[in-house]
């Protein structure tokens, strides 16, 4: 199964993903939780510590690249690595069982 919550900002995604990530995870399921929030907090949601959250691995760019695909005559995203490696490898486990994954993270402040 596979869940993704959307909406605007400030409409509680953060707070609804962790809740059910949880609450799944507690349920018996295997449960990766993926945060591609450019400020994300979903492991604070998930009950991380917040120097567990800043010093959590985000993935590397080049995980993803675009293929060209002869089937469907356009290039296409294509990972460079199964998605158990990559949650094996840059994977951090969270309370109730649940992993966490950070698509990346703000770096420094910039101009606006």
């Amino acid at each position: 199964m596979k869940i993704s919550i959307s909406g605007k900002g400030g409409s509680g995604k953060t707070t609804t993903s962790g809740v059910l990530a949880r609450a799944f995870a507690q349920m018996g399921y295997p449960v990766l939780a993926i945060d591609n929030d450019n400020n994300p907090n979903l492991g604070l949601a998930l009950g991380l510590s917040p120097e567990a959250v800043s010093n959590s691995p985000t993935l590397p760019r080049d995980l993803l690249q675009e293929v060209w695909d002869d089937a469907a005559g356009k290039k296409v995203g294509k990972l460079m690595m199964p998605l158990d490696d990559i949650a094996k490898h840059f994977g951090v486990p969270a309370p109730d069982g649940v992993k966490l994954l950070a698509m990346n993270r703000i770096a420094t402040g910039g101009k606006g």
